[in-house]
């Protein structure tokens, strides 16, 4: 084969270096522009006023108070602070320097030893999502969810609602899982990371 014609090389060369400026763009790139953050999506960073991935389980049981068990002698990761009078539970799960991973705030059936006190803000996000609300209003706050579909939710069947905020940047809470009973918020969980 003979050399290729010099506008075929210039061709070549413009597509070689268009090529590599979107590689390094790519690279540099803000995550919260990223392909994987659908327009308009927001991200969230609390829920019951704590932080995953910030907050420790000391600063909890300060915030919270003293009434927290954990389910058992096994799950020494797993705090549960539950309210009667609200018919609300609070379950925080740690890693082994005591930081919060997970915050999980759902409406609760009365317990025995349900005898914490816990304020209203504890049953909503940073950005004013609580339980009860509907799945509109979710959306209306996030944006377009990362997963729709159904699950179960003690015993009942749920709509899950999935935002994923990977976008954000790893520094950032990962996932805000919703689970919609009836159409009502009845359970919402805000993860530092995916498990």
């Amino acid at each position: 084969m003979g050399k290729p014609s010099s506008s075929l090389s210039v061709v070549l060369a413009a597509i070689l270096a268009a090529m590599l400026l979107a590689c390094a763009a790519a690279r540099g790139q803000d995550p919260a522009s990223s392909t994987d953050h659908p327009a308009g999506n927001v991200n969230e960073l609390t829920l019951a006023a704590l932080r995953p991935g910030v907050a420790t389980l000391t600063r909890a049981q300060h915030q919270y108070g003293p009434h927290w068990t954990h389910p058992s002698a096994d799950e020494q990761d797993l705090s549960i602070w539950c309210d009667a009078a609200r018919h609300l539970q609070l379950s925080l799960e740690t890693n082994g320097q005591g930081v919060v991973q997970a915050i999980m705030v759902e409406r609760t059936q009365l317990q025995a030893g349900c005898t914490a006190v816990l304020p209203a803000s504890t049953a909503v996000t940073g950005r004013g999502l609580r339980l009860g609300d509907g799945i509109a209003r979710a959306k209306e706050i996030y944006g377009k969810p990362f997963f729709e579909g159904p699950s179960l939710w003690q015993g009942h069947d749920v709509a899950l609602v999935v935002f994923n905020f990977s976008w954000a940047g790893s520094n950032k809470p990962q996932i805000l899982e919703c689970s919609f009973l009836e159409g009502r918020l009845v359970k919402l969980t805000l993860s530092a990371e995916y498990y």
